[in-house]
């Protein structure tokens, strides 16, 4: 019997099995590949435009999530490995829920192109440093960012254990055995209430994945099936980034509290002699 077509078809097999691990790559929300100098921005990034305000910044894989005091933004960044330069392609949204107090944003309002373009380099032993200038559909000016190095902590399902709570809001997260399952409710009599999981992305890292399968009866962001992450931040708090579309929401909880019981037990002899 010949046994050429069988060499020919096992060939190919083993050769397909090792274009396809060559092939496969990283990719941002949108589709479009990642190459290995943008994974270095993967972190949380605390800034301001033009020296004022406050601006908060998650990066993955060329994905970015953003929040200051009047907008949401959502988009991309590429690193340019050659010039060190990070080029930001981002929308911003108008919030239409500013809860402060509870810390719940929603933006979903009028929208607006930024371009950001800035140095990355190294302040200390690493880059943790972004510094350039922005422009929009009406102003121009500058902006920096710094790395707050919580990225490299380590992620465990146990560590969301617990009830979190906000100002009117508490987010109770029960870890299983491949994820962890979540509920979120107000504490007044509005009815909001949000579900869904939560999964690992990389123990090495800070980011979880979150997976909303519903959020009803609140202010805003009242979807189905909406995608994004969370990750425990400097503070000890619970931050959490969600997207549906061209929706964004971004909630931030205080840690559970843990009592102490106390296990002391009274070891005194008595030493009288009879």
């Amino acid at each position: 019997m010949p046994r050429f077509p069988l060499f020919v078809a096992l060939s190919a097999v083993l050769l397909g099995g090792c274009i396809a691990k060559e092939d496969a790559s990283v990719t941002n929300e949108q589709g479009d590949e990642v190459s290995d100098p943008t994974l270095a921005l993967n972190g949380f990034w605390d800034g301001q435009f033009d020296q004022s305000g406050s601006l908060r910044v998650l990066v993955y894989n060329g994905t970015v999530y953003a929040l200051d005091e009047t907008n949401g933004y959502y988009g991309t960044v590429v690193l340019n490995d050659d010039t060190s330069i990070a080029s930001f392609a981002l929308t911003a949204y108008e919030l239409s829920e500013n809860d402060t107090t509870g810390n719940q944003y929603v933006a979903d309002g009028n929208d607006e192109d930024y371009s950001l373009a800035g140095l990355l380099f190294s302040s200390e032993s690493t880059d943790d440093t972004l510094v350039g200038d922005f422009a929009n559909d009406a102003d121009t000016g500058s902006f920096s960012l710094t790395n707050d190095d919580t990225w490299d902590n380590n992620s465990a399902l146990s560590l969301l254990a617990g009830k979190w709570t906000a100002t009117g809001y508490e987010f109770y997260i029960e870890p299983l055995s491949s994820k962890a399952s979540f509920k979120g409710i107000s504490t007044d009599a509005s009815g909001c209430t949000f579900e869904g999981d939560i999964t690992l992305i990389d123990k090495s890292y800070t980011l979880y994945a979150v997976s909303l399968r519903e959020r009803k009866n609140c202010t805003g962001f009242n979807v189905t099936d909406a995608t994004g992450y969370a990750a425990i931040n400097t503070d000890g708090q619970l931050e959490v980034y969600l997207r549906k579309d061209t929706d964004l929401l971004f909630m931030i909880y205080t840690a559970p509290t843990t009592t102490t019981t106390d296990t002391t037990t009274d070891t005194t002899t008595d030493t009288t002699t009879q």
